[in-house]
């Protein structure tokens, strides 16, 4: 029995002996092996060779310029202009059942592989013609049945955004920031004849929280997106007394092709919309101030853009 224990005692003791022992020689890795939590140089980094470059030493500045130029698809757009009035369905009774012309113009600043300022413009206008099927009125205006009907629907805006590239390295992003927009809305319904009108117009800020990515390959391919949006009430949101809520979303996914180091072209498909609902404190007779409208647009396009400057 005693002779038993001895033998298994024995057997362990020697058992953690050579654990111990074997221990420190089994954590040695060599010089050639690394390890998951090692940073690999540059050279040896899943980049590709044309951006290895810039992880250890970014331009101070970079400028970059944007286009874009394709077609725009109203998905949905409504309007009502005053409580009891009418709610009005652009696409399918406003003439926006078709394609129109789409561009925009865009700038980037970048400094020190990190910190990026964007300035868009994007010019909006969305005309349509119709002839009215029933009663329909707009802020106390009515037009009557079998109006021959002009919509126009402007809303141009400009953006400037900052931005934080947490990757800092050229051909590769991942950014976070925000954004202020200024919106310059104009919403006109005319009759055919001109005697009849209703219009909005209204100027304001919109700020909102921005994120922008992008994936680069060996073989010059890339992929990219960018989304700026918000959700809020606008009082809350400029210091108006307007009870108002309003939304934005601006989301877009590309592919593109690096030609040279400073020239690359991409396919973009864009999500736009936004809107707002609620009631101003200061309408004009014979509107009660109430507005609604949400629109959702999809965009098609063909873009460029071009490094003007790396120093």
């Amino acid at each position: 029995m005693h002779r038993k224990r001895r033998a298994r005692g024995g057997w362990l003791a020697a058992a953690i002996l050579s654990s111990l022992l074997s221990g420190p020689a089994s954590a040695q890795v060599s010089e050639n092996e690394k390890t998951i939590y090692d940073m690999p140089p540059v050279d040896e980094s899943h980049i590709a060779a044309k951006y290895q470059a810039t992880l250890e030493n970014p331009p101070n500045v970079e400028w970059f310029l944007g286009a874009e130029l394709g077609f725009l698809a109203v998905a949905s757009h409504i309007v009502q202009l005053s409580n009891d009035n009418t709610r009005f369905d652009y696409r399918d009774d406003g003439g926006q059942d078709v394609l129109f012309p789409f561009f925009r113009l865009s700038t980037d600043l970048k400094f020190k592989g990190r910190h990026t300022i964007v300035f868009l413009y994007q010019p909006l206008k969305l005309t349509g013609e119709t002839v009215l099927s029933e009663d329909t009125t707009f802020d106390g205006v009515l037009f009557p049945a079998g109006t021959p009907l002009n919509s126009t629907y402007s809303f141009p805006f400009w953006r400037i955004s900052y931005l934080y590239d947490f990757l800092r390295r050229s051909g590769d992003e991942v950014s976070i920031g925000f954004s202020l927009q200024i919106r310059d809305s104009t919403i006109t319904f005319t009759s055919a004849d001109g005697a009849l009108r209703a219009d909005r117009r209204n100027v304001g800020p919109v700020p909102a929280l921005k994120f922008r990515g992008r994936w680069g390959f060996e073989n010059g391919v890339w992929w990219g997106t960018e989304i700026d949006g918000i959700y809020a009430p606008i009082s809350g949101v400029n210091g108006s007394s307007n009870e108002v809520t309003g939304a934005l979303l601006d989301a877009s996914l590309r592919v593109g092709y690096d030609f040279t180091d400073r020239v690359a072209g991409f396919f973009n498909v864009r999500y736009l919309a936004g809107g707002a609902v609620g009631t101003s404190s200061n309408p004009n007779p014979p509107s009660d101030g109430y507005t609604k409208n949400w629109l959702h647009f999809i965009t098609f396009s063909l873009g460029v853009e071009f490094r003007a400057i790396q120093r």
